[in-house]
């Protein structure tokens, strides 16, 4: 987005030039056919098959991999996150209380219990999230090794995340995401340019936003 935070610029030329590299991996079939409409788990399950060969993240989990599929579970690697900015993508969720409810007190007193730190490290480690609250990363289950694979792989990616950057604005609701995916979608199709995609993609986003 600009500074002031009241339109995208994703159409840039660093944006065009993106777009551009993606749809020359999709006409080489580099690329999974269903890549146009592939959700996180969907891809997680096509690497879990063997299908696709790199797998950016999933609902699916190490231990996942170990019981359902042994032998890609024997031959997977690690690496850190390819970048063209040094600093890993890092996915935030948030809460938030709608400013409508009747139940404002009590509903500001749960986002309080569910997102401090005590609670978010309880989370943390029933499931694969991080938590949020400053030095919770520097505890010894997000900093020191045991031997155990996924807690390789569970360190790593804590320490990834004290350089990470959100690169998606707060601003950018699902509405837009949906823009942007359809956009994507048609400039890898051949039906528009990446130029034209992004073009139209950043139009549609601005004029959301003025109506939110």
């Amino acid at each position: 987005m600009n500074k002031e935070g009241t339109g995208f610029t994703f159409n840039d030329a660093k944006g065009v030039e993106l777009l551009t590299k993606y749809k020359e991996l999709y006409d080489a079939k580099a690329l999974d056919g269903q890549a146009l409409t592939a959700t996180p788990e969907s891809t997680g399950k096509k690497f879990l098959t063997e299908a696709v060969a790199m797998n950016p993240g999933s609902a699916l989990d190490l231990e996942k991999f170990k019981k359902d599929a042994p032998k890609l579970y024997k031959n997977i690697g690690i690496t850190p996150q390819i970048s063209n900015t040094g600093k890993d993508n890092m996915y935030v969720m948030g809460v938030m209380v709608n400013a409508r409810t009747k139940q404002t007190p009590a509903a500001v007193a749960f986002a309080h219990f569910v997102t401090d730190a005590k609670h978010q490290m309880e989370f943390a480690k029933q499931v694969a999230i991080f938590p949020s609250t400053q030095g919770s990363l520097d505890d010894p289950y997000f900093t020191k090794q045991d031997g155990k694979e996924e807690t390789r792989v569970r360190v790593a990616a804590a320490k990834s995340i004290k350089t990470a950057v959100n690169y998606t604005p707060v601003l950018f609701s699902e509405q837009m995401k949906v823009e942007l995916r359809n956009s994507v979608a048609k400039a890898l199709q051949g039906k528009e340019s990446p130029e034209e995609a992004l073009d139209n993609a950043v139009k549609n986003c601005d004029r959301l936003l003025k109506q939110s």
